[in-house]
């Protein structure tokens, strides 16, 4: 029994060949089948080229099967083909002696008519004896069909013992046979050859999973069985980091690619090593040295242990810049985002060398210069040396010479004149040729062509230097293209919500002309759903070249929440409030939620149902239900009630609303002894019947935490008069929001607000028992009240009220007006914090009620709005807080500073809400 052997060891090194020739399988001339195939002796009654067809045929399947043929000329010379055929035992066994082959097939083909009978005989040198015929019957058109199947039965026996019977793997414990398999080329039947198994041996090698392969060969009666033999590396059972302490050892483990429980390569072991150098250098760690220790805890298991010096940062002790003619340094600096060392590198990380940001500063330095003017500008790659413990960092620059803006032309199709579409560009207007505002010109009247249905225009921009007079004249080429038209509106992602529901914020239809800005609004208003967390809508091409498929893509996100929050007061003690929400309900858009408020003295419910889009038209359909009970100083209050609300879009982004309501409220506990004569009219005022009309503008880019745009909104409530009721009362409210980006991602947000409520029945202010009492049609809670974080921070709610001056409790105001000023900013932009530091002031005025020093009760005659809308008397706030997009949903955290304190106010307090996602 022939058995051979060939090992790989674990280790490659550069005499990798001379280990696989160390270890070599048999040659292949005495390993493989040697087979000779002769032509065949043909005869056919048609007098046509059947010869030929044969030879053609079976030199091909002889060739597939990787066998030796000799062409009919080389066979005559050797076979007398016009005598008796096949020739005899002895002539076929001399001829073989002579060229040591141990199979010999020849035989004929007869073509009678279509059929053709094809005849082979296969003389077994080894076996010294002939082999029955192998017969078979062919047509022309499927002859070489026949011919490879007749030579394969041939071969089948004659490689019989120079195939592969078998393939086996031996030592793998823990890496399935199955898995090793599936990356090798060799199957069982295939026909042996040492060198594809040698490339398996490779491949089986690289899985990365072994110390060595080896291959043994047996020979059987059936074939070769072939085994690989392998020995499987240890697995790692932990990975320790040693001497990690300016980093944290979580961001070190981030970065390795070796873990616990997975194959120990030294390949990877040593790649993470490099990794937590890298790492370490770009934190400013340039003499960090890492070690590596591997200990074997038990048998098959290593523990890989990372030994880390970390050394001293080292920072940069000044840049330099060499050839800088026209810019200073410190332009140059402003644009860079390396910087040197300064007082707040211990926080800010300035002073901290990272390569690639380097490379992208030259290459800022580069588009800098161009942008003024330099065209040929050159920069080399920074120069970095390190010297006493610092870094110097240089840039070399080649300024060249500065060139102007010269001759500036648009050519080509034109859909406006000339000088209008001159005006719509910047180049002109510039001193010196900078090529972003070239492209920025490129892009806008690529952008206008584009609205206008010219999807595929191309705005192709010739310039030409002139070296004489140092000026660059540009050519704006067009070439509009074919007018397009949208073919299909195709949405996908929207596993949640239905098409037509965001079919209806698309601004463009099927078969309309196509227009970018059209698809820049249907941007715009399905991010403003915010149903989705990301929004892609791109034009794609059809076979038709005037067609284009508007491709919607959306990414849906959880549009429920589950907010949650708390405030505590010296009055309301603690309170917990809690909302479910769905904003999406059902996918059709539709907003639905349950809020409760519950604390020691109120508990308030409230039901909410929207629908945006009444029978999908733009008309906006909702109700509220509520059930409220509040215990004041004074009184308690018990309110259930409910409203109709609607909607309509009257021009872009501005929406009319309105709402008809009916609240039934019940004031009970009142002293009349000591309450305020408002509460005590109040106390007759159960039945509320209003209606609420409106207008209000929203242009934020997004509803949480929007760096632009602005929110304006202005309402009147009219309560009673035609629509009955017991109150009586006109009630107007006002607000603006807007939203600017300052620099970095630093946003400034302004808002003001203010309100006016107009008695339609004031009363006479005489108390109850007076015989000539006319109460007031005005609630005592539907007065106004300020504080808190909605209005302004660093009050508790409802502290900012004027006060009945015989009862000293606060009773609301009919003005009021306030402002918010605040700064947001990202503190851990990826984990969504930010911070806010805010300024607020407001205050609330009352212009019906004035009590009069003899009479406690009495209200005097209306007092001007001017001489109460008294701004000396605005009280004011101030602190900083945090904003947190959390996973359970945004949270406020805010400290306000009250700065005028009065006796019985806090001088400053904490509120907190926070809200999640389902």
């Amino acid at each position: 029994m022939h058995h051979q052997r060939l090992s790989l060891s674990t280790f490659f090194t550069l005499f990798f060949c001379l280990t696989l020739l160390s270890h070599p399988l048999p040659a292949q001339a005495a390993d493989t089948t040697n087979t000779l195939f002769l032509p065949l002796k043909t005869k056919s009654l048609q007098g046509d080229n059947f010869s030929q067809q044969m030879d053609e045929a079976l030199a091909a399947a002889v060739a597939a099967e990787d066998q030796d043929y000799f062409s009919r000329r080389q066979a005559k010379e050797i076979f007398y083909y016009e005598g008796i055929w096949p020739p005899s035992y002895k002539e076929i066994s001399a001829f073989a002696a002579d060229h040591d082959y141990d199979y010999i097939v020849t035989g004929s083909a007869t073509k009678l008519g279509e059929t053709i009978a094809i005849d082979l005989t296969l003389f077994d040198l080894l076996e010294q004896t002939t082999k029955s015929s192998t017969f078979g019957e062919a047509r022309q058109t499927n002859l070489a069909a026949t011919v490879a199947s007749l030579t394969k039965e041939i071969t089948a026996y004659t490689g019989r013992l120079h195939r592969i019977a078998a393939i086996n793997i031996k030592g793998n414990t823990r890496i399935d046979s199955g898995a090793i398999l599936r990356h090798i080329e060799n199957r069982q039947g295939d026909a042996y050859n040492p060198g594809r198994l040698r490339q398996d041996l490779r491949a089986i090698f690289k899985m990365g999973y072994f110390n060595d392969v080896s291959i043994e060969v047996r020979g059987s009666d059936k074939g070769k069985e072939v085994t690989f033999v392998v020995e499987e590396k240890e697995i790692i059972a932990k990975v320790e980091i040693h001497g990690a302490k300016e980093v944290s050892e979580k961001d070190i483990r981030e970065l390795l690619t070796v873990t616990p429980s997975t194959i120990y390569s030294p390949q990877q072991v040593n790649k993470s090593a490099s990794l937590i150098k890298q790492f370490y250098k770009s934190k400013g760690f340039y003499n960090t040295r890492v070690t590596t220790k591997i200990t074997y805890p038990k048998k098959d298991y290593v523990s890989v242990n990372y030994y880390i010096v970390e050394g001293k940062k080292v920072y940069i002790r000044d840049i330099a810049f060499n050839g800088n003619m026209t810019f200073s340094d410190g332009e140059l600096l402003d644009i860079m985002v390396t910087s040197e060392k300064g007082w707040f590198s211990w926080f800010t990380e300035s002073g901290v060398l990272k390569r690639d940001s380097a490379k992208e500063d030259a290459n800022r330095i580069g588009a800098f210069y161009q942008n003024h003017g330099f065209i040929d500008v050159k920069i080399a790659e920074p120069i970095i040396e390190k010297r006493d413990e610092w870094l110097h960092v240089t840039f070399n620059i080649d300024e060249g010479e500065r060139y102007k803006v010269g001759l500036y032309d648009i050519e080509g199709d034109l859909l406006e004149d000339k000088e209008e579409l001159l005006a719509k560009t910047n180049l002109g207007d510039e001193r010196y040729f900078t090529r972003e505002v070239l492209r920025n010109d490129t892009l806008a009247l690529t952008d206008l062509y584009a609205s206008q249905g010219y999807a595929f225009a191309d705005i192709s921009p010739q310039t030409k230097k002139d070296s004489v007079n140092k000026r660059v004249d540009v050519t704006l080429h067009i070439n509009k293209g074919n007018l397009v038209h949208v073919n299909r509106i195709i949405i996908r992602g929207n596993t949640r919500t239905r098409d037509k529901v965001i079919r209806r914020e698309m601004v463009m239809d099927e078969h309309d002309i196509f227009d970018t800005t059209a698809i820049k609004k249907s941007t715009a208003r399905l991010k403003r759903l915010d149903f989705f967390e990301d929004v892609s809508i791109t034009p794609q091409p059809t076979t038709e070249e005037n067609k284009m498929d508007v491709v919607v893509d959306v990414k849906e996100k959880p549009t429920g929440t589950f907010s949650i929050g708390a405030g505590y007061s010296s009055v309301d003690k603690l309170m917990f409030m809690a909302e479910v929400s769905q904003n999406n309900f059902l996918g059709r858009g539709q907003h639905l939620s349950l809020q409760a408020n519950i604390g020691g003295t109120s508990t308030r419910y409230n039901l909410k149902f929207t629908e945006p889009h009444l029978n999908d038209s733009k008309l906006l359909f909702g109700f509220d239900l509520y059930s409220w009970e509040y215990d004041y100083d004074d009184y308690t209050k018990e309110s259930r009630g409910g409203a109709l609300r609607f909607g309509y879009p009257v021009w872009e982004k501005w929406h009319a609303f309105s709402s008809i309501g009916v609240d039934d409220s019940k004031l009970s506990d009142i002293n009349e002894l000591i309450a305020s004569q408002i509460i005590i009219d109040s106390k007759d005022i159960e039945t509320t019947r209003f209606i609420t009309v409106g207008l209000s503008r929203d242009t934020r880019d997004r509803r949480y935490l929007p760096s632009s745009g602005s929110r304006n909104m202005i309402s009147t409530k009219k309560a009673g008069s035609f629509l009955g009721g017991d109150s009586e009362f006109t009630k107007t409210e006002a607000s603006s929001s807007w939203y600017f980006p300052v620099f970095w991602k630093v946003v400034f947000h302004a808002k003001v607000a203010a309100g006016y409520i107009h008695e339609d029945d004031p009363g006479n202010g005489l108390p109850s028992t007076d015989p000539l009492y006319n109460p007031s049609k005005l609630p005592v809670y539907e007065r106004f009240y300020l504080g808190g974080l909605a209005t302004v921070r660093g009050f508790e709610n409802g502290k900012i009220s004027p006060r009945d001056t015989a009862t000293n409790e606060r009773i609301g105001g009919t003005e009021m007006a306030y402002m918010n000023l605040e700064f947001t900013f990202p503190l851990f932009e990826e984990a969504g914090l930010s911070g806010v530091v805010f300024y607020d002031t407001g205050q609330v005025w009352d212009r019906t009620y004035k009590a009069d020093p003899s009479e406690p009760y009495y209200r005097s005659s209306y007092e001007d709005f001017s001489e109460n809308w008294d701004l000396s008397t605005l009280r004011h706030g101030a602190g900083f807080g945090f904003r947190w997009l959390s996973p359970m949903g945004p949270l406020r955290l805010e400290w306000g500073k009250n700065l005028d304190p009065r006796d019985d106010e806090d001088s400053s307090i904490w509120d907190f809400s926070i809200g999640g996602s389902f």
